[in-house]
């Protein structure tokens, strides 16, 4: 009787739960109503995102697990979102690819996701009005910076409107128990990932490299006695079993991905700024440009240089640091750049993401 009586307990909880959910939807729709009514173009609000789930992560202090509930509320944020309008959001494909986790983690499943090869072209997508905003990897744990990545943001206008962690979890995937596993396919860098793993337990199955995991699965789902090292979200759309788990040789391996799009997110409380800027060819401008975040007190979280493209052996600076534009301190240091500097050119202040 007593386990009844919980069960009873939580049937009255989900049902409120439920009847809560039907509410905002009903207040989701007219908050679309009034930003139709005031000429507000998107329904995707990056700072507003990130301040309903810090608020909420706050008055949890760590009752419900904080992953979990911000997954939940990450998915009643993309179900609102999508009673007021429809979001289109590409991503680095084909389906099941990392490109793809990372926007459906960040945007939710009630946002339609479009697949773009290479993924340079997401920035064309978004550039067009195609898609409404697009998902980059920027940097990887292991191995840096996606360095093409990096130089397109020399050549659009668009915003970083927020930034999203995925960590990289290589599964084996297969129809066939591992003991039976002739032939394994993958991209080149899962293998090289997971080279520990399948010189242990694969050493005799041949390697064959294809142009993703997503194919990598597709090939799994089709020969008996093939796996692939993929996703966990590639062997759910492909279905094929997982037959070894996390196999990466490094377990914190982790893509930094960027949200781009055509509107500059207001600040959240919780914000970074990223930024190009030139120096003069003159001893010490470097040290002076540092110096002067250093003197406004702002953490430099990256900096890295790259050919400017406009002269032969000139350089800009990439650079990251913690805060946001309409914030005093970084008004006051941009100024201080742009008066030291060729030329600053802030690509967005966005919400922090979890890592």
């Amino acid at each position: 009787m007593e386990l009844t009586e919980y069960r009873d307990q939580i049937n009255e909880i989900d049902d409120e739960i439920l009847r809560l959910l039907q509410k905002r939807a009903e207040i989701s729709k007219q908050v679309g109503a009034v930003k139709a009514e005031t000429g507000v173009a998107s329904v995707y609000v990056p700072h507003r995102h990130k301040q309903v789930i810090e608020r909420l992560k706050a008055q949890n202090q760590g009752t419900f697990p904080e992953d979990a509930l911000e997954a939940i509320w990450t998915e009643i944020l993309s179900a609102s979102r999508s009673l007021q309008e429809s979001e289109r959001v590409a991503f680095l494909g084909p389906v099941g690819s990392f490109g793809h986790l990372a926007a459906l983690c960040h945007f939710g499943a009630s946002t339609e996701l479009v697949p773009v090869r290479p993924q340079v072209d997401i920035f064309t997508e978004v550039e067009s009005g195609r898609a409404d905003y697009g998902v980059v990897a920027i940097e990887n744990s292991l191995q840096g910076t996606v360095r093409d990545v990096l130089e397109r943001f020399q050549r659009t206008s668009l915003w970083i409107c927020a930034e999203t962690f995925q960590p990289i979890k290589q599964h084996l995937l297969s129809m066939a128990p591992l003991t039976e596993i002739r032939s394994v396919y993958s991209h080149p860098q899962p293998f090289l990932q997971c080279k520990t793993w399948l010189r242990r337990y694969l050493s005799n199955a041949e390697q064959i490299e294809v142009v993703s995991t997503s194919e990598a699965a597709q090939r799994a789902a089709q020969e008996p006695a093939a796996a692939a090292i993929a996703s966990e979200l590639a062997s759910e759309i492909y279905q094929v079993p997982i037959v070894a788990n996390s196999i990466m040789d490094e377990p914190d391996n982790t893509t930094r991905f960027f949200v781009i799009g055509k509107y500059l997110p207001d600040p959240s409380g919780y914000d970074r700024t990223s930024l190009f800027f030139s120096i003069p060819d003159k001893i010490g401008a470097l040290h002076q440009a540092l110096g002067i975040l250093e003197e406004a007190q702002l953490n430099l979280s990256y900096l890295e240089s790259l050919p400017s493209r406009t002269k032969p052996w000139e350089y800009i600076f990439f650079a990251e640091m913690e805060g946001h534009i309409a914030d005093e301190r970084v008004i006051v240091a941009l100024g201080q750049l742009e008066e030291l500097c060729r030329e600053v050119n802030v690509l967005g202040s966005y919400p922090r993401g979890t890592q």
